[in-house]
């Protein structure tokens, strides 16, 4: 079989999907379009208030959410006494390893791709989602300047499929000096939520023992 340039151009493209595949690493990406498409999904990835991250970052009907964000990041560096440019200059010198934790089309759509725009919007959400995490909680909404209702929508909004940070982000962001601390934190945030990774563990042994219990008494 004679091999034209364009089919030679469509082995090239065959071998670079399969080193694609191979390399390929989790990253924050839009829902895709078959999850779009269903009745009422849009509940699960569109946010209401705050945007976190690069992909509703700008969009008109959050404003009032980029003034909040603003805040609770410098009430996060008041609170954990860390200086702004410090933190600041830890994601600037990281954000082209930090963007490379987002799908490519996140990346192009940006709307604005210089660096010191990526490293902007990183810093004050991820201080702002830190903030969140520690001092988010409805029975005292005081510690983070807003009204009941509006927390709540915070909070859904942080659990949003497009609203998201690379754990990285956090991590060069927070006081804790070690890992552990800041995980606590995050899962005693999803507590609330009942998502927590220690609260399924144990609903799942409840589950299980309750499963003995039927056959030991079938």
């Amino acid at each position: 079989m004679t091999e034209t340039p364009h089919l030679s151009l469509k082995f090239e493209q065959l071998e670079k999907a399969k080193q694609i595949a191979q390399n390929s690493v989790p990253k924050i990406q839009r829902v895709p379009h078959h999850l779009r498409d269903r009745e009422n999904f849009a509940k699960h990835y569109l946010p209401r208030l705050v945007s976190i991250g690069p992909i509703h970052h700008g969009a008109e009907k959050l404003q009032l959410g980029e003034k909040y964000k603003l805040m609770w990041a410098a009430m996060y560096l008041e609170r954990t006494k860390q200086d702004a440019q410090t933190l600041y200059q830890k994601i600037a010198s990281n954000i082209e390893q930090l963007k490379d934790l987002f799908a490519e089309d996140v990346i192009r759509d940006f709307p604005d791709d210089e660096k010191l725009s990526w490293s902007w919007m990183l810093f004050v959400d991820g201080c702002s989602l830190l903030q969140i995490l520690e001092k988010g909680e409805l029975q005292d909404p005081k510690e983070m300047n807003v009204k009941v209702d509006q927390l709540v929508l915070v909070w859904q909004d942080v659990l949003l499929l497009e609203n998201q940070l690379p754990y990285h982000v956090l991590k060069l962001l927070s006081d804790h000096e070690d890992d552990a601390k800041l995980v606590k934190s995050m899962n005693e945030f999803l507590k609330c939520h009942h998502l927590s990774p220690e609260l399924r563990s144990k609903k799942q042994d409840i589950g299980n023992s309750m499963t003995k219990d039927e056959h030991r008494y079938a």
